[in-house]
């Protein structure tokens, strides 16, 4: 997946997140407003570790404003991280082996 994909998420609608919890999967559905790609779904694989804050410190707002990674977390470079900065300021990280970003079946 190129850079440049993840960077046209910026006011996209986050629509609903998923754990799958048995398969270790987190499903993250987005509105783009994109015509030619308007339903996105982000998917993290095997994932180790998720953070979720809803505190609202910019107001409210349901749209992502950057999304930065994936990237390397840390020292294990099997593992990558994802962080999602939402328009409220809140700010979604994930960490998991894999991570695609697709069109919405």
């Amino acid at each position: 997946m190129t850079n440049g994909s993840w960077a046209g998420l910026h006011d996209a609608t986050l629509e609903s997140m998923e754990l799958r919890w048995s398969s270790g999967e987190a499903v993250l559905r987005i509105r783009t407003g994109d015509p030619t790609h308007p339903q996105r779904v982000v998917v993290a694989s095997a994932v180790r570790r998720i953070g979720c804050d809803r505190q609202l410190p910019w107001g409210f707002s349901v749209s992502i404003n950057e999304v930065r990674g994936p990237a390397p977390a840390g020292d294990d470079a099997s593992v990558l991280e994802l962080e999602i900065e939402m328009q409220s300021g809140d700010l979604i990280r994930i960490e998991a082996v894999a991570f695609s970003l697709r069109d919405a079946e």
